[in-house]
């Protein structure tokens, strides 16, 4: 277990090398773009990035003569720290795994997701499992292909496997050739209605499987191939559908055959794709194909008809690929034209490697996959990919970025969705922000909706219907209908009612943030004061809230009899069963769209909370932010659509659609004294012997929607009689069981995706077993009498043990010094390959034909990164040490860590003349000195907040060498204090020297550090 810690701490030290290297290679390919002065195609539909959904199209971006010509509107005092950035890209719409990840090859043919939620590909290199976090390969057993050209999940589980060279089914871990099928290349399965297999060759031969007892069989269904094996006459089956009684299979040279009571005939149709690539048979009952064409043409066909096939769309050239999502969309992959997206006959969308920046890793497609979560597979020659079209898609709502801040959302009781900006208001119309005339320049901060459905909106510049008549002069923060009656909270006047053409003041409080009405109360926020209530009559203070005073009270949602949700300054709080409960802290709440009593939308400053109550595990926390692909992490308004939430930020809108399956979850590793199969705990249970008495379980969840790090796992521990014994809500994947009593238990796991859905409950059996040993006072004295035996065993091998210390020690340094060389190779590649690598790309930045400003800006930022590598270098194997010794090391050290601190403080450095001649340290032990004197500078500069340090290096004694750091800082009980990371590190590497460390308090307080060593150690 230390050593998988130890790995791990590894791996993740090493991920910073690993990032950098990754933000290289994407710089250089965005030079090779921009060298190439290539333009991206257009289609006459709507094209996407991966910041936006393909339900809607986005708003057109002014060019840059229009931005030069238009004044930009003065900032108000709110918005002058809000920074001028540029929309967020969401690269979680997209995803891709490839060889990189550990694909076998790049070349995907075919996908299919088991029952588990695992996906399967199909490569031209094998089979790869995909479970949401790693990817493996399968070795195929008993073909000569490793190509895949075919992949199918039949009814009970089993992945049946087409290569190039026959046909394989994998079930439970193990390969079941189809030996009719040897030598023969399988480009098409599918699963008859009566759960049949049938296997299609590129021959031309069809085959059922069948089993019985346990041994495959397969019998052809032509009396012969269709296709004779003719070199001048490039035919071949691609494809083949149930048809009827019989088949219908797409070939290359023959269009479309029909198969049925073992006669093959060739269906004639006008016009007659003579290259069918593909075919799919939708849910309503329509056939499509895929053809092979032209560029300029189209080769994909509706043949509803199917004398009669009608071709759809334009430019769309060879078709590859067809798949059908669950909205009954058409997704057509082509040769070198990327992805479209069909509605019928209408084309909603075209998706490329250009306009998806690379997040469609190619423009030619292999094959299309639906999940079960309605996410799109794409198999390509550049791996696989897959498209996420409900994940956040963000819409600008102007060109003026004021008016993309989204103050509140409202929706009109005729379903009109109304946006108030920072400039104006806005309404939705057909996805489209239209701007409401006589709003242009105006807050708008509130919207009401009075009995006769007529929309009130509060403004900076007064309180008005939607038709531009004013109601009130005054600025308007809130509004509110209650008992038939609209209620507006008045900046510098108070809570007015106003009732046709009369108003007047019910509550001259000037701060009112906020207005809630319910069938009873009118609930009423303030900046400071708390919340009142108001039942039509009398106003009165909520004297249960009395701890939200001195906070602002941003919005209320929910019933007082279920659950009254509050949003402050503060945190999120809900107010239930007489009391209240802070459920979400340091966090600014701005506005609530509550679902239940159990569950709340929020919107804050650090982007979209989702907290939702489970009855196990209490209230459950997920945030959608910026990671997730939002523009901004504020976010000023939530509006529940149909299926979707729409949200306001202050840098537009963004509409997103929440999960609606479950994930899945299965055990990824089950450890005890040994790995356990999942069979095992699932069945009968694990049995741990004595005195094993801990159980390491390991579980994964799979969500195509929901990415590794976004899970969050729920463990329960019972015990026989069904009692909890321990209980965790964590992101980590690993629960530990152990020093437990003999009994039997169980442990229950649950996965959490990031909209808080749970799978269903995954239950891991075991017991642990008694002590064979009685407690008696027979065993007492037979204990007794090893330990005395033990004892003088000891005694013998006394002088084998110290030995062995020795040895050990030796080991362990030696490991250091390894550790040592490595960091130096690692900087050494880093300096020679890295940096070389960086000069070259900034060379070829010279190349871009762009402004003279961003390629200054380009510049500035490899400079950067080639700095961070250099300090990365340094502090892998520092050459100072190596050139110039060790006092001087230490000195430069010391001025170093001063500088790159942001609290100063002044240093002194003692060390005798000539020391470093009279020294004799190794040169590794003089790494380990210099490694301890960095780790406690970087923790004085990190949490003492001193003033002053000192670092003396002298000789105490002709074989003494002692090094001494003394701080003003934050003074600590060295036997009190915590015990960290950087306090075992330093301990570890003086025990490797064979050092002493002695941490003491000067009479004024200073912490004072002192290593003593061996002079002569080496």
């Amino acid at each position: 277990m230390q050593k998988y810690r130890d790995n791990f701490r590894f791996q993740i030290s090493d991920f910073k090398l690993f990032g950098i290297i990754l933000f290289l290679h994407l710089c250089a390919f965005f030079v090779s773009v921009k060298m190439q002065n290539k333009t991206p195609e257009t289609t006459p539909s709507a094209t996407v990035s991966p910041s936006v959904s393909p339900s809607v199209s986005p708003s057109p971006s002014p060019t840059k003569s229009e931005k030069e010509k238009t004044p930009k509107p003065e900032k108000s005092d709110s918005e002058k720290d809000e920074e001028e950035l540029p929309t967020a890209q969401n690269f979680h719409q997209w995803g891709a795994v490839s060889i990189f990840h550990g694909l076998p090859s790049d070349g995907v043919r075919a996908v299919v997701q088991d029952k588990n939620g695992v996906m399967w590909f199909g490569t031209d290199g094998g089979l790869a499992r995909y479970d949401g976090r790693r990817v493996q390969s399968v070795g195929l057993q008993g073909v000569n292909s490793e190509r895949i050209l075919a992949l199918k999940i039949a009814d009970d589980g089993a992945i049946w496997i087409g290569t190039n060279g026959g046909a394989l089914r994998f079930l439970n871990g193990k390969y079941d050739l189809i030996a009719e099928t040897l030598g023969k290349a399988i480009v098409s399965i599918i699963v008859s209605n009566d759960g049949k297999i049938i296997l299609a060759t590129a021959d031309g031969q069809l085959f059922e499987c069948s089993q019985n007892e346990n041994l495959l069989s397969a019998r052809t269904l032509l009396p012969q191939q269709i296709f004779a094996q003719n070199l001048d006459k490039k035919e071949r089956v691609t494809s083949v559908i149930a048809e009827g009684n019989g088949f219908l299979l797409g070939t290359e040279g023959r269009s479309l055959i029909r198969v049925e009571a073992g006669a093959a005939n060739e269906f004639f149709s006008r016009p007659r794709p003579f290259f069918i690539n593909d075919l799919l048979r939708d849910r309503k009952g329509d056939l499509w194909l895929g053809a092979q064409t032209t560029v300029g043409d189209s080769g994909f066909y509706l043949a509803s008809n199917i004398a009669r096939p009608v071709k759809i769309g334009v430019e769309i050239g060879t078709v590859t690929a067809l798949g059908e999502d669950a909205n009954g969309d058409i997704w057509v992959g082509t040769l070198e034209r990327g992805v479209f997206q069909f509605r019928g006959a209408v084309q909603l969308n075209h998706f490329t490697f250009e306009n998806t920046a690379g997040g469609l890793r190619s423009n030619k497609v292999n094959t299309i996959f639906a999940d079960r979560e309605g996410v799109i597979w794409f198999g390509t020659d550049k791996g696989v990919c897959r498209f996420d079209a409900s994940s956040p898609f963000n819409q600008m709502i102007s060109a003026d970025g004021n008016s993309n801040f989204v103050r509140t959302l409202f929706r009109t009781k005729s379903g009109e969705i109304l946006v108030g900006t920072n400039r104006g208001l806005y309404i939705s119309k057909n996805g489209i922000y239209q701007n409401a005339a006589g709003f242009e320049r105006r807050p708008v901060y509130a919207f009401a909706e009075n009995t006769n459905g007529q929309v009130l909106i509060g403004t900076s510049g007064g309180f008005f219907t939607l038709e531009n008549s004013r109601i009130l002069p005054e600025d308007t923060r809130a509004a509110a209908n209650f008992q038939g009656k609209i209620y507006a909270a008045v900046f510098g006047r108070g809570l007015e009612q106003i009732e046709g053409e009369n108003r007047k003041i019910i509550f001259p409080n000037v701060s009112v943030t906020s207005l809630y009405a319910d069938n009873q109360k009118l609930y009423i926020g303030t900046a400071k004061d708390g919340i009142f209530t108001f039942d039509g009559k009398n106003i009165t203070p909520e004297s249960s809230l009395e701890m939200l005073k001195n906070t602002p009270i941003r919005d209320i949602k929910g019933t007082v009899e279920k659950g009254l949700w509050l949003g402050v300054e503060r945190g999120l709080f809900l107010f239930q069963n007489s009391e209240l409960k802070l459920v979400a802290e340091n966090i600014s709440v701005r506005n609530l769209v509550y679902q239940n009593e159990n569950e709340v939308w929020a919107a804050t400053n650090g982007g979209v909370i989702h907290a939702k109550s489970d009855a196990e595990f209490g209230w459950l926390i997920s945030n959608l932010n910026v990671e997730q692909g939002l523009p901004s992490q504020n976010i000023f308004a939530l509006l529940p659509l149909d299926e979707a939430l729409l949200i306001g930020t202050n840098r537009g809108t963004v509409r997103y659609i929440p999960s609606k399956n479950a994930p899945l979850i299965i055990p990824s590793r089950i450890l005890s004294q040994r790995l356990h199969q999942p069979e095992e705990a699932m069945g009968s249970g694990i049995k741990l012997d004595f005195p094993q008495n801990s159980l390491s379980v390991e579980v994964s969840g799979l969500s195509s929607r929901t990415f590794p790090e976004q899970f969050q796992y729920g463990f329960l521990l019972k015990n026989s009689k069904g009692e909890i014994l321990q209980k965790k809500i964590s992101r980590e994947a690993q629960f530990l069981a152990e020093n437990l009593a003999p009994n039997d238990y169980l442990i229950e796991v649950r996965a959490f995706d990031k909209d808080l859905l749970s799978s269903a409950s995954l239950t891991v059996k075991f017991s642990v077993g008694k002590s064979p040993f009685p407690l008696t006072s027979t065993a007492l004295a037979v204990l007794l009498t090893i330990a005395v035996i033990a004892l003088i065993w000891a005694i013998i091998e006394r002088r084998r043990i110290t030995k062995a210390n020795h040895e050990l020690a030796a080991a362990r340094f030696d490991l250091a010094n390894e550790a040592e060389r490595e960091r130096k190779r690692i900087a050494r590649d880093l300096h020679d390959q890295t940096l070389a690598d960086l000069r070259n790309l900034m060379m070829s930045s010279d190349k871009i034909s762009s402004s003279e400003e961003t390629n200054a800006n380009f510049r500035a930022e490899i400079e950067a990164v080639s700095d961070e590598i250099r300090r990365i270098c340094e502090d892998l194997s520092p050459s100072v040490l190596e050139n110039v010794g060790l006092t001087a090391a230490l000195e430069f050290l010391l001025i170093h860590t001063v500088a790159q601190t942001e609290n100063k403080f002044e240093y002194e450095f003692v060390c005798e003349e000539n020391l470093e001649e009279r020294l004799e340290l190794a040169a590794n032990v003089q790494m380990q000195i210099y490694r301890i004197a960095q780790e406690i500078l970087n923790n004085i500069a990190r949490h003492s907040e001193a003033q002053n340090v000192k670092m003396s290096v002298f000789d105490s004694s002709e074989t003494r060498f002692s090094l001494r750091i003394e701080n003003n800082g934050n003074a600590f009980e060295p036997g009190d204090a915590k015990k960290g990371r950087g306090l075992s590190n330093i301990k570890a590497r003086a025990n490797l020297i064979e050092a002493e460390t002695v941490w003491e308090k000067s009479e004024t307080d200073a912490m004072i550090f002192t290593l003593y060593i061996n002079r002569k150690i080496s």
